[in-house]
């Protein structure tokens, strides 16, 4: 992503000539292109004339304050992501700013590296925000977050398959997000006006099963006071979504069978059949093969459900994505627990794509929460769980005694001072050969304390 963030553009509006001219100097030293601008007359000439992604925008301006300005731009849908910096600010000023959506606020004096940490952190929170809206745009697919080859192969896969009416089976580990899949084959299909039901099969006794699946008239059992539609039929002419569907019983598979074979139910209770137009999608995170073999389920269901397989990869298999799945959740999840929208350091994407993520995209959603919740304006490392970090395998000897996170440190820095030493000190080769940015690796370098006599 650093090659791109490099071609986006920034606007520094300062009435303080040595500030802004320092400032364009430190971002150009780093391959940032930036533009200048002493007051707000000059900063909408620039505004109309080119395109902006950053605004760094002073807060205390002769003519009219950094705040309101920002809010008179946002106005007019004109904004771009703002940083704010003062010397002079209050503190509700600032709290003011980060509130009306600034991505972030500095006070002076602040070095070169902070600022070109925070251009290049706000530049590439505005990229993963292009790419989610350019997501959200394509075939109107907003479930499906990811544009990875695998990713873009499932989009395709699940397109094509929905404009039929073949039964779908999608298969993948748990927290994969197999229901996204599901719903986003009806949502593009012909049925898409219809019902889409879901059935966790797993969580239904097979007490239950006939019930709650083909419904029941008045009097069928004891407590039937009313009729009661089942699921099979709700789903007329729409889809049913049978999830976990290998936690079936045998008994209950036969009757799925019948339904499949005939499209007509029996309620309980009743004499009479019902026809019932129905598209069946299910999934399973289980070797459905193998439970055939092993007499676990019907093979004659499986292959009634199983005429066109869908994949769902695993998130470990994907860690390109993750950036923006980090971007899209926590957006998602500052809306839904009214918090301020947070920027995820750097560090903590390049800790989570180490990451195996056993639980998938809902683990990755938990942590998030957790993480959104406990943390101030941004998420930095100390916020990370001690088990997401991961270290390189040492012995047990080597190792005891260490915490987790002084562990991890130690590893890292052992394998940023080995790739500097394979690239005879170049630090954008190594940067390229770590996959992580050159100003993340330089502030590596300066955490971890790493000198030039360590490396020649």
């Amino acid at each position: 992503m650093s090659d791109v963030v490099n071609q986006l553009s920034v606007l520094i509006l300062d009435d303080e000539k040595n500030i802004r001219e320092t400032i364009k100097l430190v971002l150009e030293q780093d391959g940032i292109q930036a533009a200048v601008a002493h007051d707000i007359a000059a900063a909408m000439r620039v505004l109309g004339e080119r395109t902006i992604d950053i605004l760094i925008l002073d807060i205390c301006l002769d003519t009219l304050d950094g705040v309101s300005l920002f809010k008179k731009l946002q106005a007019e849908g004109k904004a771009p992501a703002t940083i704010f910096i003062s010397g002079h600010a209050t503190l509700s000023q600032a709290a003011e700013a980060v509130r009306a959506g600034a991505f972030d606020f500095l006070e002076k004096p602040f070095s070169a590296e902070k600022i070109v940490a925070t251009v290049r952190r706000c530049a590439e929170h505005s990229l993963l925000q292009r790419r989610l809206t350019q997501l959200e745009k394509q075939n109107h697919i907003t479930e499906i977050i990811g544009d990875s080859t695998v990713m873009k192969q499932l989009i395709a896969d699940s397109l094509k398959v929905a404009v039929t009416d073949a039964s779908v089976m999608i298969q993948g580990e748990s927290g994969t997000g197999k229901e996204l899949v599901a719903n986003t084959i009806h949502r593009n299909s012909p049925r898409a006006t219809g019902p889409f039901v879901r059935v966790n099969c797993s969580a239904i006794p097979e007490t239950l099963i006939e019930s709650e699946l083909f419904g029941y008239d008045k009097g069928a059992f004891s407590g039937a006071i009313n009729s009661r539609k089942g699921l099979f039929e709700q789903a007329h002419h729409g889809t049913i979504f049978l999830d976990e569907i290998a936690d079936l019983s045998l008994s209950a598979q036969a009757k799925v069978l019948r339904v499949l074979q005939s499209g007509e139910i029996q309620k309980l209770g009743s004499h009479q059949t019902l026809k019932v137009n129905v598209r069946v999608v299910s999934a399973t995170h289980k070797n459905l093969k193998q439970n055939v073999i092993d007499g676990l389920f019907r093979e004659d269901l499986y292959y009634r459900l199983n005429v066109i397989p869908v994949k769902v990869p695993s998130l470990r298999d994907r860690p390109g994505d993750i950036p923006l799945l980090v971007h899209f959740i926590s957006r998602a999840l500052s809306e839904k627990n009214n918090l301020k929208a947070k920027v995820v350091d750097e560090e903590v994407i390049a800790e989570f794509q180490r990451y195996d993520w056993p639980g998938n995209v809902r683990e990755l959603q938990n942590v998030l929460e957790r993480m959104l919740i406990m943390s101030g304006d941004h998420i930095t490392l100390d916020h990370v769980p001690d088990d997401i970090l991961i270290p390189d395998d040492k012995s047990p000897r080597q190792t005891a005694g260490l915490t987790l996170r002084t562990f991890r440190n130690s590893a890292e820095r052992e394998y940023i001072l080995s790739a500097l030493k394979r690239n005879d000190g170049n630090v954008t080769r190594a940067a390229a050969e770590l996959g992580v940015g050159r100003t993340y690796l330089h502030r590596r370098l300066v955490s971890f304390g790493i000198t030039k006599s360590e490396i020649y």
